[in-house]
């Protein structure tokens, strides 16, 4: 495998990462408008355990997940026993704190980050992919999984049957964050380089946007809609630096068009009813010409 090849599997993959550990919070109908803030912990974390401590790679991934989700339960556990609009404010303000923060840390090299990192490998990526996957077919599969989609759908109606809405809630924003954090620290040993502004608004709305395309019914639609994205800059070099506006596009078409993303519930029913149509269309055909003979 050419390194550019790896380079573009390690980018898909961790953006497939990215896309599912949103799709976490997604599933219990929870959007978070500052999910960078929380790459940006596994990042900086997992950076600073090997540059400056030598932990080995996969053990400073642990540590950038932990912390992560320590933040992700705070920030869940203020916002998410308020309102929607409150999550979407307060992760927006958290992570422009956070990027302040850091921009004013001299021990993270302050606004021009820290540079050095290596590590993250096909197989590393691969690994913590499948493991992820595994993690939720076990949840959607799950009793878990059930209170996920009930809460949704309907959080009253959840309530009323004995689900422990909040509870559950920040629990699902925790580990959303994560494995976001986990995200972080990949894409942290893979590009090299890191700075506060790389986990600005920018990058939140990109992970939203890599779920968001695919569809937020099933996880798997994130995915699919992570790679598509992820494949692009690839196929088309030459517009790079257009890239955010061409994502953008990409969005509001898709909401206009089919606002579920790519994968939804009618995705399964699409081919079997142009098929049923195409079927028909010989006899609408021979009805007409009967109907002339006739006349």
């Amino acid at each position: 495998m050419s390194p550019f090849v790896q380079a573009v599997v390690m980018q898909a993959g961790i953006n497939v990462i990215l896309a599912l550990g949103y799709w976490i919070a997604v599933s219990t109908g929870k959007y978070s408008f500052g999910h960078a803030a929380f790459m940006a912990i596994g990042a900086y974390t997992s950076s600073v355990l090997t540059l400056k401590l030598g932990w080995p790679l996969p053990l400073a991934l642990v540590a950038g997940g932990l912390l992560a989700t320590v933040g992700g339960a705070l920030i869940g556990w203020m916002a998410l026993r308020l309102s929607m609009l409150y999550l979407a404010i307060i992760t927006l303000a958290f992570s422009e704190l956070l990027i302040t923060l850091l921009s004013q840390w001299g021990y993270v090299g302050g606004g021009s980050g820290l540079i050095g990192m290596s590590g993250t490998s096909v197989p590393l990526v691969l690994v913590c992919l499948v493991l992820l996957v595994g993690y939720l077919i076990l949840l959607t599969r799950s009793r878990m999984g059930l209170a996920y989609q009930a809460i949704r759908e309907d959080e009253r109606a959840a309530m009323g049957a004995g689900i422990k809405v909040t509870l559950v809630s920040v629990g699902a924003f925790a580990t959303s964050a994560a494995v976001t954090g986990v995200a972080g620290g990949l894409a942290a040993h893979q590009q090299l380089i890191i700075s506060p502004d790389l986990y600005g608004p920018q990058q939140s709305l990109i992970i939203i946007l890599f779920c968001v395309f695919g569809g937020v019914q099933y996880f798997w639609g994130a995915a699919v809609g992570a790679v598509i994205l992820s494949l692009l800059p690839t196929f088309f070099s030459g517009l790079a630096e257009w890239y955010q506006i061409i994502y953008g596009l990409i969005f509001v078409i898709l909401m206009i068009v089919r606002p579920q993303g790519l994968i939804g519930r009618s995705t399964g029913s699409l081919l079997p009813q142009l098929i049923r149509r195409r079927a028909a269309e010989p006899d609408t055909r021979s009805t007409a010409r009967e109907g002339q003979t006739v006349g």
